[in-house]
């Protein structure tokens, strides 16, 4: 089991240690005296990995106003981390990668791959984002990768776990633990918008996307499409 084998690697979240028989959570003076650590990972974290999705998700019009909305509050954030590379940017486009998989866009997945390797990751450590574990990547960027997707999944919902968030923040630090979630917040956002594009022309192929809407296809495609297509 990846929980077990990571365990025995030493992981940095410390989650739980035992104390007279009993299992709660350590203080920062139990963590500087007592040993061993039992490390206990989310449950998605050590089952999930980020396979492309049978349905790729699309937007309806209002979710996109939505979504559009929190990108703009978070500009300052992105800014920070494409343009003043906060986050480096082998690791950025590797999470863009896992979580254009998860999303089921392969057009974004496509064109992030190329990126990732101009950026210097390796073919290898593509291939490792089919499932990822610590054997195949440092334990941070597992990490991140498996927020990343996670988070994703999720659709960036409430956080319930707050205990499991606490340690990623003590891992991870709370700065790049936000940028990790702001990366794979708007690469979703454009993934959704890809995928919304091509669902139109796979409609009129006799494909329709599962879930997604006519009219929000063709209103999306009206406003987006020019812009893509000067994109490309």
């Amino acid at each position: 089991m990846l929980r077990e084998r990571m365990s025995l690697k030493q992981s940095p979240l410390p989650l739980r240690h035992q104390f007279g028989g009993r299992s709660r959570r350590p203080s920062q003076r139990d963590l500087e005296r007592a040993a061993p650590v039992v490390y206990v990972f989310p449950r998605a974290m050590t089952t999930s990995s980020p396979t492309r999705r049978s349905v790729p998700i699309t937007y309806t019009v209002p979710e996109l106003l939505r979504d559009l909305t929190w990108v703009v509050s978070r500009v300052p954030a992105l800014g920070s981390i494409w343009i003043g590379e906060r986050v480096p940017r082998a690791l950025r486009e590797r999470i863009i990668v896992a979580v254009a998989r998860v999303n089921g866009c392969p057009m974004c997945e496509h064109a992030h791959v190329r990126m990732a390797l101009d950026a210097g990751v390796s073919e290898t450590e593509l291939a490792a984002l089919e499932g990822p574990e610590a054997q195949s990547t440092d334990s941070k960027t597992w990490l991140a990768i498996a927020y990343a997707t996670e988070r994703t999944r999720a659709r960036f919902g409430p956080i319930h776990e707050l205990g499991e968030h606490e340690a990623l923040e003590h891992a991870l630090g709370p700065q790049t633990l936000r940028d990790v979630e702001d990366i794979a917040h708007v690469m979703t956002v454009a993934n959704g918008i890809a995928n919304t594009l091509n669902a139109l022309p796979a409609r009129r192929r006799g494909q329709p996307v599962p879930g997604s809407r006519q009219l929000d296809e063709w209103l999306i495609n009206l406003v987006f499409l020019p812009g893509a297509w000067l994109g490309t």
